[in-house]
């Protein structure tokens, strides 16, 4: 048998296996006192991180985090937090008998295999402005969620199972917010639970900000250290750059070229600004090559950023959710866009929302033009400047003040027993 057929035989075969596996797995008994967390890549980050370590603390229910990164797992292991290998005997026991599945992007985060019968609370890493899941109309992701025809359905339900499994709860700060969900993964509004996010509550609530920050060892060494570094050096002005995600780059580096990365380190130490550089993890290993520039640090590596808003003075961004994240903190957002036009006709069509909100802050398309952006008296100037039509965004995403995720997810929880 040739090789490619070969290969394409077992990639079917694991398909249908898999799909077996997840229809048989929702015959066990499952423990409503149980719930497992996973998160992307692997790490231990984003929404699910931080509900874990909250229940945790506050001892609301069993909390498990599963991963198949044995560096995590040894980290929060040594930090008496209850991990399991993915395919240990406990890792597939809890994933096949915990009631709740708590994940950042899809069921694979804990076990793809093994989540039919669970309740599954997806627990998203953004709001969207690009278009996402069922809502893919472009780009290499619309032939994953809108392939043409049954059997391409059929085919992309086998290999692209745990994108095709639907969540049985979202949370949604906002009407807004609840019709891109509604929409995006095909939920009902039953289906929806108004509240914030735990990434951006955590730290909003009294007793978590008195405890330590929930990191592993490593990241919570990094944290304090890049503090502590903000702190001594006393930066006029600390910028965080959190691009989004470039799915359809392959094998280029599109940020080799957005920046005079020379340029820009010599701006930062004229004017004693800090650039924190942070790619999508997807991305993280393309900032490297730009990790020896004084003044720029590369946190494409960390966690999350969260334990570090409060030190930023400036986001840049272009069509990443992170600036929806930073607007009840009022931190001034820039949008540098230097793709503009090959991202939207290559990666993802924007909602038609989009186009007519507010501007909250300046639109770059060329270095040139954000570099001008990066003078200290803009970047101070930009909070007044664009105060109005911020506060219309805020309460656009987070509606007048949602309420605690923690406190929300608690009671719905409870309401099931």
């Amino acid at each position: 048998m040739p090789r490619s057929l070969r290969d394409n035989s077992l990639l079917w075969l694991k398909a249908c296996t898999r799909k077996l596996v997840y229809q048989l797995s929702r015959l066990l008994p499952r423990n409503p006192n149980k719930a497992v967390f996973g998160s992307y890549k692997e790490l231990f980050s984003d929404n699910s991180k931080y509900l874990y370590k909250h229940w945790q603390q506050q001892q609301f229910i069993r909390c498990i985090w599963i991963s198949a990164n044995r560096d995590v797992i040894n980290q929060l292991n040594q930090n008496k937090q209850e991990t399991y290998y993915r395919w240990s005997l406990l890792g597939v026991y809890h994933a096949l008998t915990a009631k709740y599945y708590f994940y950042n992007s899809y069921i694979g985060d804990i076990n793809q295999w093994l989540a039919g019968g669970a309740t599954k609370i997806n627990l998203w890493h953004g709001s969207p402005m690009k278009k996402i899941e069922f809502d893919i109309d472009n780009g290499p992701m619309s032939e994953v969620f809108n392939p043409q025809g049954r059997i391409g359905w059929l085919k992309q339900s086998l290999l692209a199972h745990q994108q095709h499994v639907k969540p049985d709860l979202m949370l949604s700060p906002s009407p807004l917010v609840d019709s891109l969900f509604s929409s995006a993964f095909k939920l009902q509004a039953s289906q929806l639970l108004r509240c914030g996010n735990p990434r951006t509550d955590y730290y909003r609530t009294e007793t978590n900000q008195q405890l330590s920050p929930p990191q592993t060892q490593a990241h919570s060494t990094e944290l304090a250290a890049l503090r502590q570094q903000i702190q001594n050096r006393q930066y006029q002005q600390v910028i965080l750059y959190a691009p989004s995600w470039r799915d359809s780059y392959q094998g280029d580096n599109p940020y080799r070229n957005a920046f005079d990365w020379a340029a820009l380190s010599e701006h930062l130490q004229q004017h004693n600004q800090l650039f924190l550089l942070r790619l999508h993890p997807n991305e993280a290993a393309l900032a490297q090559q730009f990790s020896d520039f004084a003044n720029i640090i590369n946190i494409s590596a960390m966690e999350d950023v969260y334990g570090l808003l409060d030190s930023v003075d400036l986001l840049i961004t272009d069509y990443s959710s992170l600036f929806i994240d930073v607007l009840p903190l009022n931190i001034p957002v820039s949008f540098y866009r230097f793709d503009n036009k090959h991202y939207q006709q290559n990666c993802r069509n924007m909602y038609d929302y989009v186009s007519s909100m507010a501007e909250i802050g300046p639109e770059s398309l060329t270095f040139k033009e954000l570099l001008i952006q990066l003078q200290p008296e803009s970047i101070n100037a930009l909070a007044s400047q664009y105060q109005q039509s911020y506060l219309t965004v805020k309460k656009m995403y987070w509606g007048e003040s949602p309420a605690s995720s923690f406190k929300a997810l608690e009671s719905w929880i409870k309401t099931r027993d």
